[in-house]
């Protein structure tokens, strides 16, 4: 991936940025890493909804080595010792890989550890041994023997998202070939065949972590977890355990899912005494960054308000007096940069470095000579590393004979989108999200009386239509944005048409001048093709009429 540094960049000094100097503990100190910032429009979200949260290295190019350094050194200078990154493999496409690819050109990549957190929550049907074994093989080649690469006991550490999802579809490849998998069983063979081939390849194994999702503790199912070959489990956030701790705060702006984050630190308390002590399948305490996802849920946000950085350093007092108390070494931040769900702790404008140094005021040992100086891109001269500005392009129809045209997938509704044989092609990932958007030069909505589309749709063998589905289109205007902070409601445009999914080529016209928001200069459009999960999506055009 390009650099998007400017070569005529200032720079104060021809110096490069000052070499880490780590700090530890003796608790070891790991973080949940999202890649998900691949170009500006992921930025975008975040810069309309919570500005005041920007990153001190700017809304920046992640495949950028130089500002994976950046992030190498605040973060061993901090007690962060390991980065377990989100990872995407599906049926040997991968995406968001851009930041492992710009970690192992980074001149401080020596400091950090890193792993995989595999985020398999792919379409049923897309496990199988032939998909596992050249999975494997992609590791052992490409990770699993380089130094950067963190283990435990000599084993390279695996972390997978949804150990069901292999469970369900080595159960189903099992049955077509006539034998019978009980629960668990599909699962344990496909790690097996994982560790089996590492082992070959003159490793110890493989040491498997299962992310835990929900709500309640169900020891049988742990039990199948543990025999399948998994020896820990750790959270990616604690919002689901936190909504239930929050009877009364759920009211807070009339909306049912928003609460504060104080109301995070009795319940996380409890949560590390019921999982993290589990003998079956013990979790890694892991520390809350909050969670308000607006930036991706326009209508549908969960908004932990209230955060601090005092009640931070609360919760990691918490977690090192109940590690010390329970001989616990090793604990997970969760996550660390998820800034388009809320989630983060990283250097920004809103808390700049108190996070970090609550955190490693904390867990680590203070140096005779002083903490390490927090210093910035700014401070040397450094950057700016900022993607350039996304573009409002001057279109009220598109035809994709070549590339997106504007448009950009939501990553709450689908994983990529490609221009392929003169369409928009994309696959749809979650119901009742958008999954695309673009943002425009304002247009008089008077000027235009329909929104007219030429798609195809074809459904997943595993998710059949019902017949009750939609294509639904969002629309904001400078008065009525698709993002307000007024959570109380909706005032961004939203019209449905019914749509049918057979594979076939159709064309809708979904009629606007009849809906009560249509009016005023249109500067974003959303669109929900369908609110089928696991659906391909072909679109040959679309326009305004």
């Amino acid at each position: 991936m390009k650099s998007s540094l400017k070569p005529n960049a200032p720079n104060k000094t021809d110096s490069y940025i000052p070499e880490p100097k780590p700090v530890t503990g003796p608790i070891e100190v790991s973080a949940l890493y999202y890649p998900g910032t691949e170009w500006m429009p992921e930025w975008d979200m975040v810069e309309q909804t919570l500005p005041h949260v920007k990153p001190l290295l700017g809304w920046y190019d992640e495949g950028n080595p130089e500002v994976i350094d950046w992030q190498i050194k605040w973060a061993v200078e901090h007690g962060i010792s390991s980065f377990c990154v989100d990872w995407y493999w599906n049926k040997g496409v991968q995406r968001l890989d851009h930041w492992v690819k710009g970690f192992y050109k980074a001149r401080f990549r020596n400091y950090l550890k890193w792993y995989i957190m595999w985020a398999n929550h792919n379409q049923p049907g897309v496990h199988s041994t032939e998909d596992q074994t050249e999975l494997t093989k992609f590791w052992i080649d490409n990770y699993f023997k380089t130094p950067e690469y963190y283990t435990i006991d000599g084993k390279p550490v695996v972390v997978i998202f949804q150990s069901d999802n292999l469970d369900r579809d080595f159960i189903a490849e099992a049955a077509r070939n006539g034998e019978t998998l009980q629960p668990g069983e599909g699962l344990k063979r496909a790690l097996e065949l994982s560790d089996k081939m590492v082992r070959e390849a003159g490793l110890p194994g493989i040491y498997y972590v299962n992310i835990f999702h929900g709500m309640k503790i169900d020891q049988d199912r742990h039990k199948r977890l543990a025999k399948a070959g998994f020896k820990g489990q750790m959270n990616y956030s604690f919002t689901t355990a936190a909504y239930h701790l929050a009877e009364e705060e759920r009211k807070y702006y009339d909306k049912p899912h928003c609460f504060r984050y104080d109301l995070v630190r009795p319940g996380i308390k409890k949560w590390w005494e019921l999982t993290a002590t589990d003998p079956d399948l013990p979790s890694w305490p892991h520390l809350p960054t909050g969670w308000n996802d607006q930036p991706r849920s326009f209508e549908r946000s969960l908004i932990i308000h209230g955060r601090t950085p005092s009640i931070f350093r609360q919760i990691c007092q918490d977690c090192k007096e109940f590690c010390e108390a329970n001989d616990i070494k090793r604990i997970i931040i969760a996550p660390l940069n998820e800034w388009q769900e809320g989630s983060y702790i990283e250097p920004n404008l809103e808390y700049e470095f108190k996070m970090y140094d609550a955190l490693r005021d904390v867990f680590c040992d203070k140096p005779a000579e002083g903490w390490p100086e927090n210093i910035t891109p700014e401070d040397i001269g450094r950057g700016p590393y900022d993607y350039p500005k996304m573009e409002h392009l001057d279109k009220t129809s598109w035809d994709f004979t070549h590339d997106s045209q504007g448009w950009y997938r939501n990553p709450y509704g689908t994983g990529y989108t490609k221009n392929i044989d003169g369409c928009l092609n994309f696959f749809r990932t979650m119901p009742d999200r958008p999954a695309i958007r673009t943002r425009i030069k304002p247009f008089d909505a008077a000027k235009f009386k329909s929104f007219k589309i030429r798609m195809r749709i074809t459904p997943n063998e595993a998710r059949q239509p019902t017949g009750d589905e939609k294509i639904t289109l969002f629309w904001g205007t400078d008065k009525h944005p698709i993002f307000t902070q007024n959570l109380l409601s909706t005032r961004h445009g939203i019209t449905s048409i019914p749509v049918k999914i057979d594979g076939k080529w159709h064309e809708y016209t979904i009629p606007l001048d009849t809906c009560e928001n249509w009016f005023g200069d249109i500067n974003e459009v959303w669109l929900d093709p369908a609110n089928l999960n696991f659906a391909w999506v072909d679109i040959k055009w679309m326009k305004f009429e």
